[in-house]
């Protein structure tokens, strides 16, 4: 499989995910037609990129965090699935407690 055939596969499964876009997240091709990007609302949130081999890179809007690689796009689904549900866990953990009423 070659890297446009891997992004384009990608997008289209991330695409075809509606919870994403209920989320606050949405996907899109890459600036440059290849890859995949990823935004969180109106900010850049980390990108996907094919390499040579097929397979799947993955990078960060923030430089410091690690990026990923996997072998199939069914991987690269799970982790941007997993990174969603990261982050929205991560957004309830520091949203202020409303005090009870009763």
């Amino acid at each position: 499989m070659n890297c446009a055939t891997t992004d384009s596969e990608l997008l289209q499964q991330l695409s075809g995910i509606p919870e994403i876009d209920l989320c606050g997240f949405s996907v899109r091709e890459g600036l440059s037609g290849r890859g995949v990007t990823m935004h969180k609302g109106r900010s850049y949130f980390g990108s996907w990129r094919a390499a040579p081999n097929g397979e799947l890179i993955w990078t960060f809007a923030d430089l410091n965090e690690p990026g990923r690689t996997v072998a199939t796009v069914e991987e690269a689904v799970r982790y941007t699935l997993l990174l969603i549900l990261r982050n929205l866990e991560n957004k309830s953990d520091s949203a202020p407690k409303q005090a009870r009423a009763g």
